[in-house]
């Protein structure tokens, strides 16, 4: 027993120890009270006093092990929102994809959560993201293709090189955002679309008022832009 005791975790030793403590407190405490009693009654008067104060005190280890229990909680759930995100950023289809679907289900996805995510590289083709805050997120070189990025919120993202060749962006808030030598070639933009002067366009130049975005939409506009990662499949 004693050596089981030893080897045990410092949590689990705290807890005997003080448990210890909390006996010896008590007894002490009751013959500080009650001096002069006959060991029957000294017990009997220190069980009285225990049973008074015992509703108290399971009050407030219930609500100790509701808030540690919840503490607990809320660190798994970041772990496992984590994890998810970095799987989403794998360059394997079926893996990433599958991420976005769990995300989804625990409400990951539209709360802010993908905000600043590292998703460089990663294979999102046909996902959906409608809606979707990605504010900041890095996304270079990511497969976008066919992607369903409707109202997402893409301020300031990182899209160098990103193929989001026929990837629905109407209504997309793309204000501030990085397409340097992005491919966006028949992607549908509309006039929901925001960008601003900040706005990086796929030649490296800034948007500029009266820009015609299908120089880089429509492969068969005159001034057509062709992008280097350009991936007719």
């Amino acid at each position: 027993m004693i050596a089981r005791f030893k080897h045990s975790e410092p949590v689990r030793k705290l807890g005997f120890g003080l448990l210890i403590l909390a006996a010896l407190v008590t007894i002490i405490g009751s013959f500080d009270q009650h001096p002069g009693l006959d060991p029957l009654t000294f017990v009997k008067v220190t069980f009285d006093d225990f049973y008074a104060n015992v509703g108290t005190e399971l009050a407030s280890i219930a609500i100790a092990v509701l808030i540690i229990d919840r503490m607990h909680r809320i660190r798994d759930d970041e772990n496992e929102r984590a994890a998810l995100i970095l799987q989403m950023g794998s360059p394997d289809h079926s893996f990433a994809i599958e991420a976005v679907r769990m995300l989804a289900a625990h409400g990951w996805l539209k709360n802010g959560s993908l905000a600043n995510a590292h998703l460089t590289h990663a294979d999102l083709e046909g996902v959906n993201l409608q809606d979707v805050p990605l504010t900041g997120a890095r996304l270079a070189l990511t497969n976008l293709r066919h992607a369903k990025l409707t109202h997402a919120d893409l301020r300031h993202a990182y899209l160098k090189g990103a193929n989001l060749q026929s990837a629905c962006l109407r209504g997309a808030d793309l204000r501030g955002a990085n397409l340097n030598d992005a491919n966006l070639i028949d992607a549908h933009i509309d006039k929901a679309t925001q960008v601003d002067t900040e706005t990086i366009l796929p030649d490296c130049t800034y948007w500029e008022e009266g820009n015609d975005i299908t120089r880089y939409t429509d492969p068969k506009h005159p001034d057509f832009w062709q992008p280097k990662h350009h991936s007719s499949a």
